[in-house]
């Protein structure tokens, strides 16, 4: 019993006080050859990815540039080839003027003549109209800015014929759906109209009568 109490008052061992430590610092540990080789490897696809997609975009712009000038030269060849007998047209215009001055005077020709020129008049006519000249219907047409020249008015008190072409000087032309030679036109303008009542002597006194007799 004495060993028993005895062993139980024994002093229990001090602990040891440790100084606290600051954490401890990671160390990095170095990489191995096959490490770093895959390290740079994915570096550098990652960059080639970056690149590529880079490349992309500026593939599919020049795809859409070259798209755009195919059609563009498309565009303008189909326009050359459209339009490419409108400046001999726009030439000749002229002549057709000629040719129908000529045939309006045709009491002043030769008949035999006059039935040459009719002739050619109507030969050239028809080869340009299969080109696509086209003489403008103009007289009785509202004006049209984009198609006719104003060089004369004349006045009307007819609201309906305002802005109407009253008469044409000199024909316009139509080739396809281009105008090459304005239509020269006289139109109607619509005049106002103003009463002005006289006042004369003889006047008021006829008012005075009727205001007596009125009166009586």
């Amino acid at each position: 019993m004495k060993e028993e109490h005895k062993h139980k008052h024994e002093e229990a061992p001090k602990a040891e006080n440790k100084p606290l430590h600051k954490e401890e610092e990671k160390v990095e540990v170095p990489l191995s050859p096959s490490e770093k080789e895959i390290k740079k490897l994915s570096e550098e696809l990652a960059k080639a990815k970056e690149e590529a997609l880079l490349n992309k975009d500026k593939a599919l712009r020049a795809m859409a540039d070259l798209n755009n000038a195919s059609k563009r030269l498309q565009k303008e060849k189909e326009d050359f080839v459209k339009y490419a007998a409108g400046e001999l047209a726009q030439k000749l215009i002229p002549a057709l003027d000629d040719f129908e001055n000529a045939i309006k005077g045709e009491a002043k020709v030769d008949e035999n003549f006059l039935k040459g020129v009719k002739m050619i008049y109507g030969n050239l006519k028809e080869a340009l109209e299969k080109e696509g000249l086209k003489k403008q219907e103009t007289e009785g047409k509202k004006f049209d800015p984009n198609m006719h020249e104003v060089v004369a008015t004349e006045p009307t008190e007819d609201a309906k014929k305002d802005g109407m072409v009253a008469e044409v000087f000199r024909p316009g032309y139509m080739f396809k759906d281009i105008v090459i030679r304005p239509a020269m036109v006289k139109v109607y303008k619509k005049t106002e109209e103003v009463e002005e009542k006289e006042t004369t002597p003889e006047l008021k006194s006829a008012e005075k009568i009727e205001k007596k007799e009125e009166g009586k």
